[in-house]
């Protein structure tokens, strides 16, 4: 499909309605009753009798005279049809003429000569086959027939849906109609036979034909992203000629069909005259193109005396390009100077034409990663950290593009709340009161507050009376979403907090919960970029647990009391490391600090954090000097014994100040809480009070 300024030339030619005049051949004894003659001048035609020496000149584009042949007319107009269907825009052409001159053979052939339809679609299949392989493409068909105000569907005349026109983003539409996925021109030719049948069948019975409808609708999307999808149509328009219905003797319904199909075709040659004298006036306020399709737009206003003029003003009024076949037939002065003179009006229909391009679901996705993308800042935190709010919203964004399950589930309904039970044997006032209480799922109920100003609200699951199953609690500027007990935060949940109500909503804690505090497995998350990721006990870290730092550095180990406190080890972003005891939140005991960069370690014993005394040594594998002196073997005799004489003062420094033996902990190996459900959550004000004391500097 051809883009940018190959696509875009062909929609500046498109300048206005391309009027083409075709004249219908004529028999051997009808030339014996001729009434008009057609000839050319340069740009204009001439409508004259033939004894007579002046005659009418019209504007037109295209002439095809009565030795015209159908491949002419498809060279001409079938053509540059397909070549704006297949860059994008839609392309329409619209039969109008008397009745016997030569419509349905311009547009059906016969078969001997294909009509224009089986031409343009049939070339139309081939070049979207060449585009496939960066176009997927998708091509519908509907079928349908009209006079002024009614609708019949060809491809389902026994269609039981009302068939109406509405106004829909991208047009003018008969909402309702069968609409069949046609994958090859041969799919469609049986198709276009079968409606074809059903008019013949229709004109029939009712001993009128109608004015007919073929429609293309051509859906491409591109096969590198799948986020593009170009939408545009190929509409045939087979308009019935006026009769003189009167004149003929038509009576009953022959005579309500005829003057209906002769209403229709008044009344929009009345709304092109309209439409052209009031884009005349408005046209010098115009500076742009959107602007000029405003104004087209507007105009399409004086369409809506009938549901036929408004889905003509979709193909003529300039949004779409159109081509409008008029057919005369030289036996009629009159029929033809009116096609001649209704054709020259609509010549002056201004088009600016617009490709619809939109996004698919693929696309919509798409464009919303890239702007949570856009926001999400460059993450300093160590690898392997739980993913913030943002982190999870996009990493929910990428396995819906690819398809796969989510790896973030959401928070679902966990409980089901069996129906209130009344025992038939109370008194009916008690029965009421039980009856009265709030159970089973509810939606937002507002509570009464002290706080004037502060939302307090509750909308989920409720038993007798409490809070009970999963709901979302919304007091002051914290939300709480997920399982309740008793009228309290327990189970699975999520909270968030925000400054103020004009702030968004951040996420600060997710995980396990029990009366109303942090309790089980859950992730805290820092005002200062922190992360912890473990176990809670009455809403303080507890047991084991991975607490990574905004700055890149994370420590795995025990905890207690909230603080670091055990066998832990700190993992640095240079690569360095560090593992051994800790006391309330500082390196205090045993401890080995491994220098990557130097390929060196240190062993030995540090006190707040302070390396004491030790042993400086070399990696096992070190071979080369390069990125450190080797270190000396310890000259010291019995170093051991100073070190554990030195170990010995330290630990009864210790004991004065702690009043404790000193233990040294070994590390944990087990997950303490291995066969039990995770929980989840903590209350706002408590949630980041241990923030300022994790922020040390541990080297």
């Amino acid at each position: 499909m051809p883009e940018g300024s190959a696509a875009l030339s062909r929609a500046e030619i498109f300048e206005r309605l391309k009027i083409a005049v075709r004249e219908r051949p004529l028999s051997e004894e009808e030339k014996a009753h001729v009434q008009v003659m057609l000839r050319t001048d340069n740009d204009k035609l001439i409508a004259f009798y033939p004894e007579s020496k002046e005659g009418l000149v019209y504007n037109y584009d295209l002439f095809f005279p009565e030795e015209a042949t159908q491949d002419d007319v498809f060279q001409s107009v079938g053509r540059e049809m397909v070549d704006l269907v297949v860059s994008g825009y839609s392309s329409n052409c619209v039969v109008f003429g008397p009745s016997a001159s030569g419509k349905t053979h311009t547009l059906f052939g016969s078969d001997h000569e294909p009509g224009l339809i089986q031409a343009a679609t049939k070339m139309l299949f081939r070049r979207l086959e060449d585009t496939t392989d960066s176009y997927e493409h998708r091509v519908y068909l509907s079928y349908w027939e009209m006079n002024s105000d009614q609708v019949k569907d060809a491809l389902n005349v026994q269609n039981p849906k009302p068939l109406n026109v509405r106004r829909t983003p991208t047009g003018f539409q008969v909402v309702n109609l069968t609409q069949v996925e046609v994958s090859t021109w041969d799919h469609l030719d049986e198709y276009l036979m079968q409606g074809n049948i059903k008019r013949i069948q229709l004109s029939e019975e009712r001993n009128a034909r109608w004015h007919g409808f073929v429609k293309l609708t051509i859906d491409s999307t591109d096969r590198e992203t799948g986020g593009q999808l170009v939408t545009r149509t190929m509409t045939f328009a087979q308009l019935k000629g006026p009769d003189r219905v009167g004149q003929k003797g038509a009576r009953g319904d022959v005579l309500v069909q005829g003057s209906n199909i002769n209403k229709s075709i008044t009344l929009l040659c009345s709304a092109i005259l309209h439409a052209v004298e009031y884009r005349r006036k408005g046209i010098a306020k115009v500076t742009d193109e959107a602007e000029h399709r405003k104004l087209i737009e507007k105009s399409q206003s004086f369409f809506m005396e009938s549901k036929f003029t408004q889905i003509m003003s979709q193909l003529l009024c300039g949004l779409e390009a159109c081509f409008l076949i008029g057919t005369v037939c030289g036996l009629d002065y009159h029929e033809a100077t009116d096609a001649l003179e209704n054709l020259q009006n609509a010549q002056q229909l201004t088009a600016s034409l617009k490709r619809n391009e939109s996004l698919t679901d693929r696309g919509q996705l798409l464009k919303q990663l890239g702007k949570e993308e856009d926001r999400l800042p460059p993450s300093t935190l160590a690898e392997g950290h739980p993913l913030t709010e943002l982190e999870e919203h996009v990493q929910r964004l990428r396995d819906r593009l690819s398809g796969s399950a989510p790896s973030i589930p959401e928070h679902q309904r966990t409980t089901s709340i069996p129906p209130t039970v009344v025992p038939q044997e109370l008194q009916k006032w008690k029965q009421s009161v039980i009856k009265s209480k709030i159970h089973g799922d509810r939606s937002k109920i507002y509570i009464p507050t002290a706080s004037k100003g502060k939302p307090n609200t509750y909308e989920g699951q409720w038993s007798k009376g409490r809070r009970e199953g999963f709901g979302e609690h919304i007091t002051g500027n914290t939300k709480y979403r997920g399982e309740f007990r008793g009228g309290l935060r327990d189970g699975e949940g999520t909270l968030w907090t925000r400054p103020n109500d004009t702030t968004e909503w951040v996420r600060v804690y997710k995980g396990g919960r029990r009366s109303n505090k942090r309790h089980g497995r859950g992730v805290n998350y820092y005002t200062n970029g922190d992360i912890y990721d473990g176990f809670f006990e009455d809403g303080l870290r507890s047991t084991i647990g991975k607490l990574y730092f905004a700055n890149g550095d994370r420590v795995e180990g025990q905890f207690r009391n909230d603080v670091i406190e055990g066998w832990a080890t700190l993992y640095c972003k240079n690569g360095d490391w560090f593992e051994g005891h800790w006391r309330d939140h500082l390196r205090e005991g045993p401890g080995v600090w491994y220098y990557e960069s130097r390929q060196q370690c240190y062993r030995g014993e540090w006190s707040k954090s302070i390396p004491k005394f030790g042993v400086v040594e070399d990696f096992p594998n070190k071979e080369t000097n390069s990125k450190s002196s080797f270190v000396p073997r310890v000259g010291l005799q019995d170093f051991q014994a100073v070190l554990e004489k030195q170990r010995d003062a330290l630990n009864d420094a210790r004991l004065r100040e702690h009043g404790e033996e000193w233990c040294s902990h070994e590390p944990v190996e087990e997950d303490p809480y291995a066969g039990e459900e995770d929980g989840i959550e903590d209350d706002a004000d408590e949630y980041d009070h241990h923030a300022s004391q994790d922020a040390v500097h541990w080297h």
